[in-house]
């Protein structure tokens, strides 16, 4: 039997705890924390849809209602085939919804994981499915950038009056205050619906923190703050995101009476190692779909001198316009 050196025998020990859940934790347990930039980004846009799971074989497709003339009376707005452009369906009975996949492959070189004197391989999986949360928020404020698209087109001649679009309202100042979001909440109170969440970019919501106490019921249960959660107001839950464009407020109704999220595959974490190129890889996916089949259920706020002039849609620092960027529908900014 051939003597080891002391180096490969902890080449052979590393190879053997990698091989299973069990012996990465004990790997893990002796090892430091790794240094962070941030936290991991927490998926907060799905909270304002309903998800559904698909059962295998079943179709993601959705009647809807109709007007008093036996009609379907509103627009619905769905992500296209693979993630492409938001298509708007005029006057549907029956919407399908295209789900596609979105994926995430980490990728760790063995050599690194010796180097590194943190658990590699949880963080890279922490990472990437942070990733693909963010990837997925993306396209859920895409979606509602592109319906307060339309309703500005929508109310050009009916104004506030719409009898299905709410058209965009803009703060009376730089800051947020109170009677802006009071005004919004009526504009999705007035069709029947009431409000129940608000998405902000995180430097928008600075300007609720300096509310008094008495407009605002905010969260201080560090565990719930860490979600995003940020307090509450008037019933409704109040929600912080970097992937809200800076200059936008989403104010949105109930779930129910929003929009779907058919999800066919939820978030599966697959191995896909490279031995040939001495890599252990991961491919973290999952397949869903977005739909909004209400606008009247969204008011989007802006907010003056927080994005490009005479703008509606969240620029980047450099100017370039976040969807162009990455690939993305108009809407779903980082600032």
């Amino acid at each position: 039997m051939p003597i080891l050196s002391r180096t490969q025998q902890q080449t052979a020990q590393l190879g053997q705890l990698l091989r299973n859940t069990g012996g990465r934790q004990k790997l893990a347990a002796s090892l430091g924390p790794s240094l962070r930039r941030r936290r991991d980004y927490m998926s907060i846009a799905r909270k304002a849809l309903m998800v559904e799971t698909l059962p295998d074989g079943a179709l993601p497709i959705y009647d809807k209602e109709f007007d008093e003339t036996g009609r379907s009376f509103v627009e619905a707005f769905i992500i296209g085939e693979e993630g492409g452009d938001i298509v708007k369906v005029v006057k549907p009975r029956r919407v399908t919804v295209p789900t596609f996949e979105i994926v995430a492959n980490p990728m760790i070189p063995i050599s690194q994981i010796k180097e590194r004197r943190f658990d590699l391989v949880a963080r890279s999986l922490n990472l990437a499915k942070a990733e693909v949360g963010a990837t997925e928020d993306g396209y859920v404020f895409g979606l509602f950038d592109a319906i307060a698209a339309a309703a500005a087109t929508a109310t050009v001649s009916t104004g506030q009056y719409d009898p299905v679009y709410n058209e965009d309202r803009a703060a009376a100042g730089t800051k947020i205050i109170p009677d802006d979001l009071a005004d919004c909440f009526g504009e999705v109170q007035r069709h029947d619906l009431s409000v129940s969440y608000l998405f902000f970019n995180p430097r928008n919501y600075t300007d609720l923190l300096k509310w008094t106490q008495e407009n605002i019921d905010r969260e201080t249960q560090r565990k719930l703050l860490k979600t995003g959660v940020m307090g509450y107001l008037w019933g409704a839950t109040l929600l912080q995101s970097r992937k809200v464009g800076f200059g936008c407020v989403y104010v949105l109704a109930d779930a129910e009476f929003l929009g779907v999220v058919p999800e066919r595959i939820p978030l599966t974490v697959m191995s896909a190692d490279r031995p040939d190129l001495r890599q252990i890889g991961f491919s973290i996916f999952e397949n869903l779909g977005f739909l909004v089949f209400n606008p009247s259920g969204l008011v989007r706020l802006l907010v003056p001198g927080s994005f490009g002039a005479n703008s509606a849609v969240p620029f980047l620092a450099n100017g370039s316009n976040f969807a162009e960027v990455n690939g993305l529908p108009a809407g779903g900014g980082e600032f």
